[in-house]
């Protein structure tokens, strides 16, 4: 009798541990995952406010939206490229200003790097191959693609999926598989030329 009630306490026990961890095997914070993937779902699903835009690199889709309560219209120095379309190309470099930020489980915006508040709207340059926020060590494929199809004075709020983002690996205070959201407004066009941290 007691080791059949040992027994029922030691399943019970197994049971109520596994239900209240979140990681997995490998480390991965799988209720974090699941909740980023369900944002991306209803973001993907509200179709009549986001479009889908697939990546250059064919990995995914980034949904995007015009803006235009971001920043108020400004006098900002004029594109010096003017390409076929009027958009910068991969090799170029862009001038702009941005909030980049992700939703906390409670649905709390954090942001994680703006050029805006304590910055006082300085634009950041930096080259469309790279990387915008300087923090962070790679690049983000979400933001190389909306780039080469905005044009100069455009604002766009865009949400880039795990895997156009930076999937498994956590990035300094950007938790691993954490959708990221940006608004950007692109100020200026400098043909093939390095950004500020792009030396």
């Amino acid at each position: 009798m007691n080791y059949k009630l040992f027994a029922l306490i030691a399943i019970f026990s197994f049971v109520v541990f596994s239900s209240c961890t979140s990681t997995d095997d490998y480390g991965i914070d799988v209720e974090w995952k699941k909740y980023n993937e369900k944002i991306v779902m209803e973001t993907a699903a509200k179709t009549a406010e986001y479009t889908a835009r697939k990546s250059l690199s064919n990995n995914g889709y980034v949904y995007w939206k015009y803006v235009t309560d971001f920043i108020p219209d400004e006098k900002s120095a004029p594109s010096t490229k003017v390409t076929e379309d009027g958009t910068p190309y991969f090799t170029d470099s862009v001038s702009v200003r941005y909030t980049g930020w992700y939703l906390l489980k409670d649905g709390t915006k954090y942001t994680f790097s703006t050029t805006e508040g304590d910055y006082n709207g300085v634009p950041r340059t930096f080259l469309v191959s790279s990387n915008m926020v300087k923090e962070i060590s790679s690049n983000l494929d979400g933001v190389t693609t909306m780039l080469q199809y905005m044009k100069v004075g455009q604002q766009v709020e865009f949400c880039i999926p795990q895997r156009l983002g930076y999937g498994g690996v956590t990035q300094g205070y950007i938790p691993a598989y954490t959708t990221l959201w940006f608004r950007i407004k692109l100020l200026k066009i400098i043909p093939g030329n390095k950004g500020e941290w792009d030396k």
